[in-house]
């Protein structure tokens, strides 16, 4: 092969290479956010787990004392008890959505770079094009 037409060549190889490179990234990059959103759902899962069970916790807590002090069950206590498991509830939804919050924003960000990825390996084809169309129309002449 002549040196022009190795010169074409290894331009049109050059964008061709950038353009599977920026795929390679990408779907590196992909994967490692879809593993974030799963670690991010389980910790959602796991929120909201341990804080029903500490709600669970600081109800029994409240009973056993108001036994120990002899208060028998009542209006007033059933509110109090009724008013601590809203707020509670409360806080557990918010700590639970703010979790899948993240896993949703590790999900979309897996989805962008897999876009990326595609863009980038068009540009690489786009980059190679003028050399193998330079190449071509090298070789016809000669």
């Amino acid at each position: 092969m002549d040196p022009v037409s190795l010169s074409l060549a290894a331009k049109a190889g050059a964008g061709i290479a950038a353009g599977a490179s920026a795929l390679a990234k990408s779907r590196g990059e992909k994967e490692q956010a879809e593993i974030n959103a799963f670690t991010g759902r389980t910790r959602a899962i796991q929120t909201d787990t341990a804080s029903r069970q500490g709600l669970e916790s600081e109800l029994g807590s409240l009973r056993a004392a108001m036994g120990a002090n002899g208060q028998a069950p009542s209006v007033g206590t059933f509110e109090m008890v009724n008013e601590l498991r809203a707020t509670r509830d409360r806080e557990r939804r918010i700590n639970f959505g703010n979790r899948m919050s993240e896993a949703a924003d590790w999900r979309m960000a897996g989805k962008n770079a897999a876009s990326a990825g595609k863009w980038g390996f068009a540009g690489g084809l786009v980059q190679a094009g003028p050399s193998l169309f330079d190449l071509y129309q090298y070789k016809r002449k000669t």
